[in-house]
């Protein structure tokens, strides 16, 4: 059995029964992690236990992926997964939290910070783009440029799992990565942002210019540059990713 078919917890918020795990002491400060497009929280695991011996770490799957359920159509929406995390955070008694998002799920990340500015500890937005759609097919050979670089340095290559990317329905896992069709660019609003942040990207990773754009607009945040690293940075540099948080916030 892998760990996506037996992880097993779930709180009901907002009249949907959200899948989540949370580990770690319960004395350290919480960090909760939001999955990029297409994967569940089992994909974290590269760095759980890392991370877990400096913060009690939340992770869970948005409304529609994994085994999380799903409303209306019309809450597949940025505020409303930000929302979903408070209410998730209420439900486990967490007052406040670092909220780390990574690709699609910075986007959620941003919106915490705005929605949600007092419940946040500090932030941090790993390959941001919070820009309306962009063209992403060069993702791939940036990928393949990156694992060649790492290969050529003698570092490790992550061995991607498919329970990483499993879901209970393909409709709803596929309708909860729409929500950056509809919603507007909110990089300006982030001025307004005053935890700290730590906002990196990979040297392959198309979205490395909007990433030095975000960092430039948040006063009180730090830009990191994760070479050898395409987009989804944690399964590139897993180790990497995790130290970087660490060091900002651990």
């Amino acid at each position: 059995m892998n760990p996506y078919e037996k992880s097993s917890q779930f709180v009901t918020v907002h009249g949907n029964r959200f899948h989540y795990d949370l580990e770690g002491d319960a004395g350290l400060p919480v960090l909760a992690l939001i999955n990029m497009a297409g994967h569940n929280l089992t994909a974290w695991e590269l760095v759980v236990g890392k991370l877990a011996t400096r913060f009690r770490v939340l992770r869970f799957d948005i409304r529609g992926t994994g085994k999380s359920a799903w409303g209306a159509d019309s809450d597949f929406t940025f505020s409303q997964y930000a929302d979903d995390l408070a209410g998730i955070m209420d439900a486990l008694e967490v007052s406040k939290a670092f909220v780390v998002g990574i690709a699609y799920g910075s986007r959620t990340a941003a919106r915490f910070a705005l929605n949600h500015s007092d419940r946040l500890t500090g932030l941090g937005l790993f390959d941001v783009s919070l820009t309306p759609p962009v063209e992403q097919g060069g993702q791939r050979e940036l990928g393949q440029e990156a694992i060649a670089l790492l290969q050529k340095a003698g570092e490790p290559i992550v061995a991607h799992k498919k329970y990483w990317r499993f879901y209970e329905n393909r409709e709803a896992a596929l309708k909860a990565h729409t929500a950056h069709e509809a919603e507007e660019d909110v990089t300006d609003l982030l001025a307004n942002v005053v935890a700290p942040t730590l906002i990196a990207c990979g040297e392959q990773d198309l979205n490395l210019a909007e990433s030095r754009r975000v960092a430039r607009v948040i006063p009180n945040s730090r830009f990191e540059l994760m070479p050898m690293t395409g987009h989804g940075s944690v399964l590139y540099r897993p180790e990497l990713f995790a130290q970087l948080l660490c060091d900002a916030f651990g």
